[in-house]
């Protein structure tokens, strides 16, 4: 009853199934039945055995006849032709043999049958031993070899096709699926290619060894699609605890292959277990989805409908219950062609959607960076004019204390004042026009710049972003040997991973503060190394200078309130928590500048330090005692900035190699309004205000001169001592 229904179910297949000739199955042994017994056998043997089977066939003489043997992967086959109980003909072939002449290979084994007479065939198989088996014709071939050759060449050739389609898809969009998916296509063109017999037929006919061992490598077709589901359905992260279990399946299926150098036979009966068990365990998942209404739910049912169908019509055609034709022995290879079809389709519109989503969200950036940029150069506008009108009124102010020999002295404050803030502005105006610079050069290779974030994937743009956040002053306050130092080792890593960049974009790189890179960061560089390059180098350049620009300008508004401060201590402003070695490093990114032709800065930062005070207040600290250090030494020499712990409290020293002061003067040289410069060149409350700022922290500061050294010591109390390299 089984049979029939499905017999009715399969009848369009029936339609075009060819005739099966029956062979005599002897048992494992020729001798041990008479012929009369023998007709009463099956005529086939199904399932694995280790025994050698023996067949016969009784056959008139017919000159166009040949017998075939369908089985793709039968080892050994011995065929004796017998007359008048005489053997006059023995051919001996088999995948574990080499090819004979007199034997073909079409979709499996090819004999010569034009002589009458006996037939009896040894058949050895470490496979499935069912036994098919056809007589044909010179024309009846010729049609069975042009429908397998259709069906072959239908699910091999679209097997290429998605290897190089889904392969071409991860060389331009770097995604890790679809890496995965090839691979997946791989191994199942592999398998099919195996199991077909087509490595036998076109290339591995007389290498017994291959047959014997590279089998073992069918379970990289499970494996190979167990990846790509556990990166499709997001295994690992919506289900981790699931996700053990896979990858435990996915050790044991590697594991696997070496079974089958120990038992190819064994072997086999693993692999199609596992392989009924898979297709039918996503089978039933997809249909748990679809329950669920969860994400891909039709996909997966579909997909997994087919390679259901597929491997039951070949189980089916394998058991007898389906008739041996071309398309059925191909099923389960067509199955698989179609599956991964589907989930190359739904991959690719996957992509293409995530693709347009990037897009607009880069091109929403963009927008919003130049707004917040155009926002930005008005503010700096704005505070410019504020700027200089201030400078302009300082100038009067000073005209006319100049009329009065009363306000002499504070002719010459409101001079140095005025002179102080022109630095910052000096740095504004540099730095502005750096980044219009900077900005007109992004606005002309704009579209460069997108092409580049569109060929990132999302962990190479998290790497930009990590690196664009970055942020460095080294290249600003660097010193000739220690940018000698940094740049050679920076040159020697990037060698190292075959970057090779000339000098100038190297002094770029230790411009913007870039002396070191990390692994993912030069994997980055590489991939695109000249656009990457000019687009990291631009955009940290960009981020330095408005950094500077505000610092700047913060500084700028607190000079104005110089006087009142130095005069009068007030309390309006709260105290702030801050780290000291960051306070030092504003002031001396500030000044570099004034650093980089003949004055070589060494900073020995040994601690650093929380400390609780005015933090604009210190700055001024440091830039009086650095721009004293560089006028001592006439703008070249060497100078050193050194923290160190000192009990409870952090020691600041600020060293010049100058040619010292003269001991009369260290008496008074933090007396205000006391200056050793021309009239017009220093108000002489410099270091005034220095101390004061000191004291008003609760600290202390010395001095201690000689010709060729000068050290100014500078003691605060500290909320906690840091070590900068823990930091880090």
């Amino acid at each position: 009853m089984f049979r029939f229904v499905l017999s009715f179910l399969c009848f369009p297949f029936l339609l075009f199934a060819e005739g099966e000739f029956h062979l005599i199955h002897l048992g494992t042994s020729p001798n041990t039945l008479s012929i009369n017994q023998c007709l009463s056998q099956s005529i086939y043997y199904f399932g694995f055995t280790k025994e050698s089977h023996y067949y016969e066939i009784q056959l008139e003489a017919d000159p166009t006849r040949y017998i075939h043997f369908e089985n793709g992967m039968l080892s050994e086959i011995d065929c004796e032709i017998y007359q008048n109980n005489e053997k006059i003909k023995e051919f001996q072939t088999g995948l574990f043999r080499k090819k004979l002449p007199e034997v073909s290979y079409t979709g499996g084994f090819l004999f010569p049958a034009k002589e009458k007479g006996l037939y009896r065939f040894r058949i050895q198989s470490d496979e499935t031993h069912r036994i098919n088996f056809h007589i044909r014709k010179e024309s009846e071939l010729f049609q069975y070899t042009k429908s397998l050759s259709l069906w072959q060449g239908l699910y091999l050739g679209l097997c290429i096709l998605l290897c190089l389609f889904t392969a071409a898809q991860y060389v331009l969009l770097r995604e890790k699926i679809s890496l995965l998916l090839t691979f997946a296509i791989s191994t199942i063109l592999f398998t099919n290619v195996l199991r077909s017999g087509l490595f036998y037929e076109y290339g591995f006919s007389n290498q017994e060894w291959f047959f014997r061992y590279v089998p073992g490598l069918l379970s990289l077709s499970p494996i190979g699609f167990v990846l790509f589901l556990r990166e499709f359905l997001h295994i690992k992260k919506e289900h981790p605890n699931f996700d053990k279990y896979v990858k435990l399946y996915l050790y044991l299926m590697l594991a696997s292959i070496f079974l089958s150098i120990i038992d190819l036979q064994l072997y086999f009966r693993f692999i199609y277990t596992n392989s009924f068990m898979l297709s039918t365990t996503t089978f039933g998942y997809s249909i748990y989805c679809l329950f669920k209404k969860k994400e891909h739910a039709n996909v997966l049912f579909f997909a997994f409908l087919v390679r259901q169908i597929s491997t039951i019509l070949l189980i089916f055609t394998n058991t007898g219950y389906l008739p041996s034709f071309p398309f059925l022995s191909s099923a389960n290879e067509i199955g698989a062609a179609i599956q991964m079809t589907i989930f190359t389709i739904v991959v690719s519109k996957f992509q293409i959607q995530t693709r347009i989503i990037k897009e607009q969200t880069v091109t929403k950036v963009n927008e919003e960076l130049e707004f917040m940029v155009s926002e930005r150069t008005k503010e700096l506008q704005l505070q410019k004019e504020k700027l200089e009108s201030t400078i302009l009124q300082l100038s009067q102010t000073e005209n006319q204390l100049a009329l009065s020999e009363k306000m002499t002295e504070l002719g010459k404050l409101v001079a140095g004042v005025a002179h102080e803030i022109n630095n910052p502005l000096s740095a504004i105006k540099a730095s502005i026009e750096t980044l219009m610079e900077s900005k007109q050069n992004e606005t002309s290779q704009l579209g460069s710049k997108e092409n580049i974030y569109d060929s990132l994937s999302t962990t190479e743009i998290n790497t930009l972003k990590q690196l664009f956040r970055y942020q460095s002053d080294f290249g600003l306050l660097a010193s000739y040997t220690e940018r000698k130092e940094k740049k050679s080792d920076l040159k020697k890593i990037l060698k190292e991973n075959d970057l090779d960049y000339d000098e100038a974009t190297l002094e770029k790189f230790l411009d913007v503060g870039i002396t070191k890179l990390e692994e993912d960061q030069i994997l980055l560089l590489k991939k695109g190394k000249e656009k990457l390059t000019d687009l990291i180098l631009d955009e940290k350049n960009f981020r330095l200078h408005l950094s500077i620009i505000q610092i700047a300008v913060d500084r700028s508004s607190k000079i104005i309130l110089a006087l009142k401060n130095f005069s009068r201590i007030t309390h309006s402003e709260h105290r702030k928590i801050f780290t000291l070695l960051e306070n030092i490093e504003t002031v001396i990114t500030i000044y570099q500048y004034r650093m980089r032709s003949k004055v070589s800065l060494k900073k020995i930062f040994l601690t650093d330090a929380t400390l609780l005070g005015w933090p604009e207040d210190l700055m001024r600290v440091w830039t009086n005692l650095i721009l004293n250090a560089l006028e001592a030494m006439k703008q070249k020499g060497n100078l050193t900035i050194s923290s160190e712990k000192n009990g409870k409290h952090v020691e600041v020293k600020v060293i010049d190699n100058g040619p010292g002061i003269p001991i009369e003067i260290q008496k008074k040289i933090f007396e205000p309004f006391f200056t050793t410069k021309q009239q017009g060149e220093g108000t002489g409350m410099g270091l005034g205000i220095t101390k004061s700022i000191i004291e008003k922290h609760n600290g202390s500061i010395s001095l201690e001169s000689e010709p060729g050294r000068t050290c100014f010591s500078i003691l605060l109390p500290a909320i906690e001592l840091i070590d900068p390299n823990e930091t880090e």
